[in-house]
């Protein structure tokens, strides 16, 4: 039996770390979305990084989708820290 429980506990988990961290600070900061929508659109970001799109454009893209400037601001500033660390000091 406590072996059943410590697999279920050490099982890899669906979620990867930087997305629950993430998710856990964003809903910290009052945005309870979510976690994969959350995560998915941080790692949008990076990528459009990535392929060199500049930030302001990147905003642009962002504000449309969420339709919430909060959100925004916090997924731009999150991804880089959680997710694209090469791409820290770009906002």
């Amino acid at each position: 039996m406590a072996g059943a429980i410590a697999s279920l506990v050490y099982a890899p988990s669906a979620v990867t770390q930087p997305d629950l961290a993430f998710c856990r600070d964003m809903a910290a900061l009052g945005f309870r979305s979510d976690c994969a929508t959350l995560a998915r659109l941080a790692k949008d970001v990076c990528g459009q990084y990535d392929r060199g799109v500049g930030w302001e454009d990147i905003v642009t893209r962002l504000d449309a989708q969420t339709k919430n400037e909060g959100l925004t601001n916090y997924v731009i500033a999150g991804a880089p820290l959680y997710f694209c660390p090469q791409h820290q000091g770009k906002t």
